[in-house]
């Protein structure tokens, strides 16, 4: 667990900017979104103060919050994350405000590109924030043997969640196992400068 603890940030950038499966349509309804003052602030991974990766919470409208996620390096993303409950289970529902694409790129290529919702769990935001991220592995091995379970799209090898937010919500509360839709909670602590 512990080892898996210490490589939660860097994987959590790695699924959130890289190999996921985003959704067309938000995981939550307005009436599901809560706020937590506790989650405000910076953050960085557990016992790795060399070179942590940061997230950084602030307020924003409509109980929303601007995350900007600082990785080693300099990188950054930025996201509006909004958190929400579902039965007892809170969750985070990011989606990238600031995409850049490669300068190189032709522009018809970045019209065909959209923003799309990713998925968190969370299980504190106090004294410690505790987040399991998304299986895609997992969510995509699932879709290709039972590709009913929940609406999607594929092209090339590229999946996207085309399902309905009430659909998307059914389906995140039946999988919610160990070794189903999120990985173990990693640990992240707030930043002292």
């Amino acid at each position: 667990f512990e080892r898996g603890v210490e490589r939660f940030a860097t994987r959590a950038a790695a699924i959130l900017l890289a190999a996921c499966i985003p959704s067309v349509n938000p995981f939550y309804q307005e009436k599901d979104v809560v706020f937590d003052p506790h989650l405000v602030g910076e953050w960085q991974e557990k016992d790795k103060a060399n070179a942590p990766e940061i997230w950084k919470f602030e307020q924003s409208t409509n109980n929303a919050y601007d995350l900007t996620v600082t990785e080693e390096g300099g990188k950054t993303g930025k996201f509006r994350a909004t958190l929400f409950k579902l039965k007892q289970e809170q969750f985070l529902d990011l989606i990238p405000t600031d995409v850049d694409y490669a300068t190189n790129q032709a522009s018809l290529v970045a019209f065909s590109m959209f923003p799309g919702h990713l998925l968190m769990r969370v299980g504190q935001t106090d004294p410690e924030l505790k987040i399991a991220i998304t299986d895609y592995d997992w969510l995509g091995k699932y879709l290709q043997k039972t590709p009913k379970a929940l609406s999607h799209h594929t092209e090339y090898e590229n999946m996207v969640l085309t399902a309905e937010t009430r659909d998307l919500q059914k389906f995140v509360l039946n999988h919610l196992g160990t070794n189903e839709l999120f990985k173990e909670y990693g640990t992240m602590v707030r930043r002292t400068n």
